[in-house]
């Protein structure tokens, strides 16, 4: 019963301070409670997302596309796919020849979410521009 009076004011206090809950599992260990994200700015980041593919793969508008993908990292942080942002942002900065740019997406990419399905292609680019893939370093 204390446990779950502990943890019925954990999502509360979370609530009210802006900070994500931590759950306790019957194991004791503890993992974080996932916000439910803004519906509106799922939508607008995804529209932003679609029309940043369409610029790099029908009008190959890089800049374009750049411009779109980093709008949602500068204001949509919790976006669903951010993972596939920072790569296609990596990718983009590669075309225009941003390596340095590239290489700090592509870190990015592999630090912050390492099981990615995106985090294959980024080692090979990495490789590609003979950087070593540490993903302990941003």
């Amino acid at each position: 019963m204390a446990v779950v009076k502990l943890l019925l004011a954990a999502v509360v206090a979370g609530m009210l301070t802006g900070l994500p809950a931590v759950a306790l599992s019957q194991s004791g260990t503890t993992r974080r409670i996932e916000q439910p994200r803004d519906p509106a700015l799922e939508l607008t980041a995804k529209h932003n997302l679609e029309v940043a593919r369409y610029y790099i793969t029908k009008r190959k508008a890089y800049q374009g596309a750049l411009d779109r993908l980093l709008e949602i990292t500068e204001t949509y942080a919790e976006f669903s796919r951010m993972d596939e942002v920072l790569f296609l942002i990596g990718e983009a900065n590669q075309k225009i020849s941003k390596q340095d740019e590239s290489v700090k997406f592509f870190k990015r990419l592999l630090k912050d979410f390492p099981d990615s399905e995106f985090s294959k292609k980024a080692r090979e680019h990495l490789a590609e521009m003979n950087v070593a893939a540490d993903e302990s370093k941003p």
